[in-house]
C-alpha cells in the first residue's frame, strides 16, 4: 500500500510555508482595506446613530402627548 505520489518532508515543509506566506499577504491587504475605508465606516455609523436617536427621541414626544 504504498502511494503512487509520495511527497517528501521537504515538499510538504515548502507547501507548509507557502500556505503560511499565502495566507499572510492576504491578512495584511485585508487589514490595508479595513484602514483605507476605517473613516467612512465611522462616519457612517455615527450619522446612522445620530438618525435613529432623532427619529427615537421625536416618537418618544409625540407618544407622551395628551
Amino acid at each position: 500500500m504504498t502511494d503512487s505520489n509520495p511527497n517528501s518532508w521537504f515538499d510538504r515543509a515548502i507547501s507548509g510555508c507557502l500556505s503560511i506566506l499565502v495566507a499572510a499577504i492576504a491578512l495584511y491587504v485585508a487589514v490595508a482595506l479595513i484602514e483605507a475605508i476605517w473613516p467612512y465606516l465611522v462616519a457612517a455609523v455615527a450619522v446612522a446613530s445620530v438618525v435613529v436617536a432623532a427619529i427615537q427621541i421625536i416618537r418618544a414626544r409625540r407618544e407622551n402627548r395628551w
